[in-house]
């Protein structure tokens, strides 16, 4: 059995703390490799789900994450381990079938084109702002979020986070580890046991138009900030294919 780190933001008896210990520790048996960096926290939810439980595990470095919720602490974790095995069950079989692909002949396989897109970039004064919403209408917990960034495959997610209702990113930093992003002073820094929890880099909210400068100024990725003309509600701007700028807000 794995070793798993759990964290309880209620009280809740050992007896059911151990219960949902086992079930996360347990996940080894479904892989034939190590699993490392195990987590479990439960917590309290509302009258409609009176147990929270979010687990995660690293395979080979990759974060895997479940949220569940439950009449009690131990049907909670349960469920979660039940959703974890089942992707650790897809991830390993997804490396099977990629192994079986044929492969190119030769020393080595010839490297990615350079993408088109790349090559048509605006200058900075020529590029419009398109509009957008975000992929999800719905308030999201960041466990939740971390399954929508995993299965669209995409660099970031802007969504409302279920615990505050604030517009917030997950993002990837690297190819091990996710991101959070928030505004400054808000409670979510506490979320840094399954990703890297950083506020805003802007203490204060900024117009469209200073978001605009800097971006023309500097080639981010992606900059998350709080749109001073509309009350500070958090948004993304980034560089699309196009060459355009794409502007994510919040449903």
């Amino acid at each position: 059995m794995i070793s798993v780190r759990i964290r309880s933001e209620t009280r809740i008896t050992p007896r059911d703390l151990e219960a949902a210990r086992r079930a996360i520790a347990g996940l080894d048996r479904y892989v034939d490799r190590p699993l490392s960096g195990a987590r479990l926290t439960v917590r309290r939810g509302g009258a409609a789900a009176p147990y929270v439980v979010d687990a995660t595990v690293r395979l080979d470095g990759r974060l895997l994450a479940a949220h569940a919720i439950g009449p009690a602490p131990t049907r909670a974790a349960v469920e979660a381990a039940d959703r974890l095995r089942r992707r650790l069950l897809r991830t390993v079989d997804a490396e099977v079938a990629r192994r079986k692909a044929p492969r190119f002949s030769g020393a080595a396989p010839p490297g990615p084109p350079r993408p088109e897109w790349v090559e048509r970039l605006k200058a900075p004064d020529r590029r419009a702002v398109v509009r957008r919403r975000t992929y999800v209408d719905v308030p999201l917990p960041t466990f939740d979020a971390i399954d929508e960034l995993v299965g669209l495959g995409v660099v970031f997610v802007l969504f409302r986070h279920a615990r505050t209702g604030e517009a917030v990113v997950l993002h990837r930093r690297d190819h091990r580890r996710l991101g959070l992003l928030f505004p400054p002073g808000s409670v979510l820094a506490d979320e840094d046991d399954v990703v890297v929890a950083t506020p805003s880099r802007y203490d204060a909210p900024m117009p469209l138009s200073a978001a605009r400068a800097e971006m023309d100024l500097v080639n981010h990725r992606f900059l998350y900030f709080g749109d001073a003309d509309d009350d500070g509600h958090g948004k993304v701007i980034y560089l699309r294919r196009d060459g355009d700028y794409g502007l994510v807000e919040a449903a």
